[in-house]
């Protein structure tokens, strides 16, 4: 009886590992996990151009990294969204000072990346056809899906009032 439960157990474990491994999408970034999963779509015809393929992943894991922050300064603020801040407290004018001291560090060397790829992007598109040259343009696209991403989770932050 020990035997066959040792074997089940055993079996049980293995099955258990062998779907954890082979279901799950390796691709998925943090920022898809927090806020969706956004596809990274390259054309077949920029599969050869692996320095295009890697601007595209690398622009895109810059716009990731730059919602994420965005995300949790949002998350931060959580409280602050009606407060006026010539009428706030010591405490929260002490708190809404080191987040936003914080995200204006962690932002600086994003942006900076932001903007050297960008540069590169007129140098890329000298060589693609028009496809290609979309495709290099829908990183920009994604950019703003995550941000409409982060502007539905946070609304409140985002109402007109």
């Amino acid at each position: 009886m020990k035997n066959k439960s040792s074997i089940f157990v055993l079996t049980l474990f293995t099955f258990t590992i062998l779907l954890y491994s082979c279901g799950g999408d390796k691709k998925q970034t943090a920022a898809d996990n927090k806020l969706g999963k956004l596809d990274v779509e390259i054309p077949a015809s920029l599969k050869d151009k692996p320095e295009v393929v890697a601007y595209i992943h690398d622009m895109n894991q810059i716009a990731d990294d730059y919602a994420i922050l965005i995300d949790q300064v949002l998350t931060d603020f959580r409280g602050f969204e009606n407060k006026d801040v010539d009428n706030m407290g010591m405490m929260d004018k002490i708190k809404f000072m080191k987040v936003s001291a914080e995200v204006g560090f962690k932002s600086l060397d994003m942006i900076s990346k932001w903007g050297d790829y960008h540069n590169k992007l007129d140098f890329f598109k000298e060589d693609l056809n028009e496809d290609e040259t979309l495709a290099l343009e829908s990183v920009m696209k994604r950019f703003e899906e995550r941000m409409k991403q982060i502007e539905g989770k946070h609304a409140k932050f985002f109402k007109e009032n």
